[in-house]
């Protein structure tokens, strides 16, 4: 089906971006698809919707917006809409939600003179620190490479060739690098009224954070949410290659690369440009 749509199965093997930036990708996919395919029945258009939304749910199991857009996908089309039609007007949401979160952080976050830690690559984060910097204001970005991807080596290139002064530390260095700066900011793929998702590693951020009294703040939209955490985590394995590339009688090989962090801790997360505060049982107040 997929056939004539190579980016459709680099988006299956995606693994450095975050999950907007994943989005907007599968949005540009499915719009393509859709208008070069308008002759299709409604029945057609929803096998290919679901063959479509099941492949990329299959290769990122652990992103709250895919389950939001096919909902709202199939209830727009009942109204009697098409599917390029919904997609552009979700995507606008999406942009404009993440466009207050970002505008949010450089008006009460990011200062003149500011140490920022990041982990991963989270495309808000990305956007929050460029933005600042087109302002004029001057910072340093710290980061660790974040394993075995390298998201956050990637997210070091970008921002320094964008003239962003970085530190860029190993992971194992992450507590010297933590201790360095005096604000976190971090994305997620997925939360719920007690916690999120985000890149393994993320947990250990923010009990170091937590320890050395630096604030930690979780940057999202309202996509993102779910009612609960996820229930299955059988899928969140990966090439045992990326982390030891010989057989090894005796060594097993664990490669997850997502994790689930209690919010106890966290400063504020910040949805659709809102700053949430969290209740005496670390518990989002809605």
């Amino acid at each position: 089906m997929m056939i004539n749509y190579p980016e459709f199965e680099a988006l299956l093997l995606e693994q450095e971006a975050g999950a907007t930036t994943i989005l907007f990708k599968y949005i540009h996919i499915l719009g393509r698809y859709f208008t070069e395919n308008n002759e299709l029945s409604p029945d057609a258009q929803r096998e290919a919707l679901d063959y479509i939304y099941q492949e990329t749910l299959t290769a990122h199991p652990l992103i709250a917006i895919f389950p939001h857009l096919q909902a709202y996908i199939l209830k727009e089309v009942e109204l009697g809409k098409k599917i390029p039609d919904i997609l552009q007007e979700y995507g606008n949401t999406i942009k404009a939600n993440n466009d207050k979160t970002v505008e949010t952080t450089i008006n009460k976050l990011i200062k003149d003179g500011s140490k920022i830690f990041t982990f991963s690559h989270s495309s808000v984060v990305r956007k929050a620190i460029m933005s600042a910097a087109q302002t004029g204001k001057r910072f340093e970005v710290i980061l660790t490479e974040a394993r075995p991807v390298g998201e956050g080596l990637s997210l070091a290139k970008f921002l320094g060739r964008a003239g962003i002064p970085i530190s860029l530390y190993t992971d194992a260095a992450m507590e010297l690098a933590i201790s360095r700066c005096d604000i976190v900011l971090v994305g997620t793929d997925w939360y719920w009224h007690r916690g999120f998702i985000n890149k393994i590693g993320t947990h250990s951020a923010l009990r170091i954070a937590d320890e050395r009294e630096k604030s930690f703040y979780v940057l999202s939209d309202s996509s993102k949410y779910m009612k609960t955490p996820p229930s299955d985590w059988s899928r969140d394995k990966h090439p045992e290659s990326q982390i030891l590339m010989e057989k090894i009688e005796n060594v097993t090989v664990h490669n997850p690369y997502f994790e689930s962090i209690w919010f106890r801790g966290v400063s504020n997360i910040i949805i659709d440009g809102e700053m949430k505060e969290f209740n005496k049982q670390n518990e989002i107040i809605m």
